[in-house]
């Protein structure tokens, strides 16, 4: 796995048509940690950030939320983004009451990609540039694309991309519908790691899965005893050996060790069928107590390490 550095070109909107200071399809984001990680990665189009007005005026150093804000607020200006000190009432209102710790961020919604041959290739260009500038992050980390099949529940979506952003993993892959989408809320639960990640969707799970696994990703599902096919024998993985798990090529993709796309399913189906069919290899984390499944967040932090 290996961390995303690079940042995506961004267009700073300095002058546009405002319906009620807002535009109508931009978001909101609100909190110390969103904000400051939007500003950082930049894969959102950046309109305007909403400060506190009487905040950023503190000089105390351990002062965090002031110190912060003094940094959000400096990183806005050198990008030549708009900054508007408004009261206290008015950030309540444009966050619903929420917890924003007197920044708000207005931002286009997050690009969710589709799979293609184009946006595959891209993303191998990326890890492949940063496996070439960061020898330490091309010996000891696996580039990896987590994928959520039919992911629903909202706490544990922010908390899988803030484990997964821990890891290094700097793209996110969505099955086709129903599923979760990123969202204000989200990057909020994830303490702001969801703006540091890529976001793709399957448009036509089978076709998609087989351009990933074309292009030479390694597919790898999570799955319970249940849904372990009788054709296929378990394995403990301290016997695997390292070709079962591509270490020792990049299969063409131009990128070592080999990628990988990591499956997670719902926790009420698992992984459906379509993308267990799809999967090289299929991981179990063995229990020892009462309790039959694990929670996805866990899951995927286990099996990201």
């Amino acid at each position: 796995m290996v961390t995303f550095f690079g940042k995506l070109s961004c267009k700073f909107h300095t002058s546009v048509n405002f319906r009620g200071g807002i535009r109508q399809s931009s978001e909101l984001l609100y909190g110390i940690h969103p904000v400051l990680c939007a500003l950082t990665f930049r894969h959102r189009d950046i309109y305007r950030l909403y400060v506190k007005d009487v905040l950023g005026n503190c000089k105390d150093p351990n002062n965090l939320v002031e110190t912060s804000a003094s940094q959000i607020t400096e990183k806005a200006l050198k990008y030549g983004i708009p900054v508007t000190r408004v009261p206290v009432k008015k950030l309540k209102e444009l966050s619903n009451s929420r917890a924003h710790q007197g920044v708000i961020l207005e931002v286009s919604p997050t690009t969710i990609q589709s799979i293609s041959d184009s946006s595959i290739k891209n993303l191998l260009f990326s890890w492949n540039n940063l496996s070439g500038c960061l020898p330490y992050a091309k010996k000891y980390h696996r580039p990896t694309a987590l994928l959520l099949d039919h992911m629903m529940d909202i706490m544990n979506f922010g908390n899988i991309l803030r484990s997964a952003a821990f890891f290094g993993i700097s793209a996110v892959i969505l099955s086709t519908s129903p599923c979760v989408s990123p969202s204000p809320l989200i990057s909020k639960i994830s303490v702001g790691a969801m703006e540091s990640i890529l976001f793709y969707r399957l448009t036509d799970t089978v076709m998609d899965m087989k351009s990933l696994s074309n292009a030479g990703f390694l597919i790898v599902g999570t799955c319970g005893e249940s849904q372990l096919p009788s054709t296929r024998a378990s394995k403990s993985t301290n016997f695997l050996k390292p070709d079962e798990v591509g270490a020792n090529d990049d299969n063409n993709t131009g990128v070592y060790p080999r990628p990988l796309v990591l499956a997670l399913g719902s926790e009420s189906r698992g992984l459906s069928e379509n993308i267990l069919n799809a999967c090289d290899l299929l991981l179990r984390i063995p229990g020892f107590g009462d309790s039959t499944k694990l929670n996805q967040c866990l899951s995927q932090s286990i099996t990201s390490s």
